[in-house]
């Protein structure tokens, strides 16, 4: 679907909310959403408070339809849709929303293209994605409730909203996760990704999804934070007005990387790729490198591998890094960055390319991939940042596990079994990769801050049973 924009008159995706099965139009003069340059990219629906008390009814209404669908036909329902969403790509059907997804988001086209047929294929083993979640290993207590153990596995309620952040497509895996344990779901995106949402929405239901399963509202749902009865957010900072006990907080990252020695080349290529996984823009990614020898010699090796990634257009087939679309957005990242280095933090990666920090190409901006060595207190190692970036820092042997504390994945390179013990019994580390497995990527099938499930299904003896 497309309309010419209003202010430039030249034709632009149009994306709509969906109301169930039916996209919506709420309003006559819908939002015109920028892509990096500046352009008008698409014109988006925001729904109305009116038509988002609709979607959450549609969604009540769902729940008998979609618990009446026997296993196998609900997974492959699934299945089609991402067959769907496949041809659309290959066809070249999609490339409008495609270009625009990656200009709204500042990614290079062929990885935004790239995630979301990762989220395809991740959909053509969804059952086995649920299957692990569930009690007794099957998809069946999703639909029935029955456990065979004496006790029940139900709802923890009848709608669930998922808030999908903007920062790379395979994060839709998240939502889809939720629909598949047949819970009604309540999308909202953020503002700068309508597209993939609406890519998917649009998929189901003409593979036969039940009318009401999922509805999407774009950019903000006021709505929907008082009226679902669970809410998934990306992220650590959530609407004050949420309900904490009806919230899961999903992918806030700070993923790191233990060296306990030099571990040579090859690695090093491994570790580099592990930070532009997503173009930087991923929880997973390594974002800190922590070592018990050379932060120096360290910093030196992955800023030689970094460079081998430059900053090019998006469009541009061999693109990696990110653009950044919100000027203010670009100034903020670039300060913290910044003010480092002023307080005596190495930029490796600038000594080595001559590339200074912030880049601007075809009006597009861009932060240079960067390796920072700093010290081990600087706020900078207990952040991810928007872009491929890294710190890098010397820490004794004894204290690595305590400098990796609250990170969603450690990766510890080699074999040390006794810093493995050090790292696997700190509790808030959530994953620990090590060996040759250290920069293994994400599978859904993996516990991610623990299963969607245990949040969306509760334990409860019903007697007799």
């Amino acid at each position: 679907m497309s309309q010419p924009s209003p202010t430039t008159r030249e034709p632009v995706p149009a994306v709509p909310s969906w109301v169930g099965a039916e996209p919506t139009w709420s309003s006559a003069r819908p939002a015109e959403l920028l892509g990096c340059r500046g352009e008008v990219v698409a014109t988006v629906d925001h729904a109305s408070r009116l038509v988002q008390q609709r979607m959450v009814n549609r969604a009540k209404a769902a729940v008998a339809a979609m618990r009446s669908i026997e296993d196998d036909e609900w997974f492959a329902l699934f299945r089609r849709a991402a067959e769907i969403v496949r041809h659309r790509i290959e066809s070249g059907a999609l490339a409008d929303e495609l270009a625009a997804l990656a200009s709204a988001c500042g990614l290079p086209v062929r990885r935004a293209t790239r995630g979301i047929l990762a989220v395809v294929d991740q959909m053509l083993y969804l059952d086995k994605i649920m299957a692990v979640q569930s009690p007794d290993g099957t998809t069946a207590p999703y639909r029935t409730g029955h456990t065979g153990r004496g006790w029940s596995w139900l709802p923890a309620g009848r709608t669930a909203m998922v808030r999908v952040p903007a920062n790379f497509p395979t994060i839709a895996i998240e939502w889809l996760q939720v629909l598949a344990s047949r819970r009604p779901t309540l999308v909202s995106t953020t503002r700068h990704d309508p597209f993939v949402a609406a890519i998917f929405v649009e998929a189901l239901y003409e593979a036969g999804l039940p009318d009401g399963a999922v509805s999407v509202c774009h950019d903000s749902a006021e709505t929907f934070h008082r009226l679902a009865d669970q809410v998934v957010w990306p992220g650590e900072q959530y609407p004050p007005g949420l309900d904490p006990t009806r919230l899961k907080l999903y992918h806030f990252g700070r993923s790191k990387a233990v060296l306990p020695r030099d571990p040579g080349d090859d690695t090093w290529v491994r570790l580099a790729r592990l930070a532009f996984q997503g173009c930087g823009r991923l929880c997973t990614n390594v974002s800190s490198i922590a070592v018990p020898w050379s932060a120096h010699e360290a910093a030196e090796h992955l800023a030689a591998k970094f460079a081998e990634f430059p900053v090019l257009p998006l469009a541009d087939p061999a693109a990696n890094v990110p653009a950044f679309t919100d000027p203010d957005d670009w100034n903020y990242v670039a300060g913290l960055v910044e003010r480092e280095i002023a307080a005596g933090a190495e930029d490796v990666t600038a000594r080595l390319t001559g590339v200074p920090l912030r880049v601007e190409l075809d009006g597009t901006r861009f932060l240079r991939p960067t390796v920072l060595r700093v010290e081990p207190d600087s706020p900078l190692v207990r952040m991810e940042l928007p872009f491929p970036f890294v710190t890098v820092t010397e820490v004794p042997r004894e204290e690595l596990a305590h400098t990796c504390r609250q990170s969603l994945i450690v990766s510890l390179t080699g074999e040390d079994a006794e810093l493995l013990d050090q790292l696997v019994a700190e509790p808030s580390i959530s994953k620990v990769f090590h060996g040759e497995q250290f920069d293994r990527g994400y599978d859904p099938i993996d516990p991610q801050e623990g299963y969607l499930a245990d949040f969306l299904f509760q334990k409860k003896p019903v007697l007799p049973n």
